[in-house]
């Protein structure tokens, strides 16, 4: 007979290991597709990031700093005020998505998101747009490429340590 605590064990596990195969294929479809939202009473598509976006986007983001040191409540507001527009225009330039549209426009378009967002939907679109990043194939690609050179090629795996990735000039000179 089995265990109760072993059948609850087993439940468990089930129900969070669909919970993050649910969040990762969540995450995927986010970093594929991107995302639209309704602000004021226009809908607004965050289409998958490049990295001219990213770029662009982490000017802002580097800007975001909260310091909530002091004891008295002004401290807050300050830190608030500060804030709101490297936070507004980082969603902006995260919805123009392009070269010019972002050199034109975020000004403008981060003045109307100051006064149609709240700040529960500015901290949703931060979140999502962060996922969109897709740091962990970013990070991956860099240490491949790093690991990889003309002279000396090598083996390499991916950041997890586990999958094996077959470099492509040992794979071509097995094939002559």
């Amino acid at each position: 007979m089995e265990n109760p605590e072993d059948s609850i064990f087993k439940e468990f596990i089930a129900e969070n290991t669909s919970a993050i195969e649910a969040e990762e294929k969540e995450a995927d479809l986010l970093i594929e597709h991107g995302f639209k939202i309704n602000i004021g009473k226009r809908e607004f598509h965050i289409k998958p990031l490049h990295f001219g976006t990213i770029t662009q986007a982490n000017k802002y983001a580097v800007k975001l700093k909260v310091n909530l040191l002091s004891d008295d409540n002004s401290s807050v507001f300050k830190e608030m005020e500060k804030n709101i527009d490297p936070l507004m225009r980082f969603i902006a330039v995260s919805i123009l998505h392009d070269y010019w549209k972002v050199k034109l426009f975020t000004g403008l378009l981060s003045k109307y998101l100051k006064w149609k967002l709240n700040p529960q939907i500015a901290l949703k679109m931060s979140i999502a747009i962060l996922q969109m990043y897709d740091i962990k194939n970013f990070i991956t690609s860099i240490r491949i490429i790093g690991q990889m050179t003309i002279t000396s090629p090598k083996e390499t795996s991916l950041v997890d340590g586990k999958t094996p990735v077959s470099n492509l000039s040992t794979e071509l000179q097995d094939l002559q």
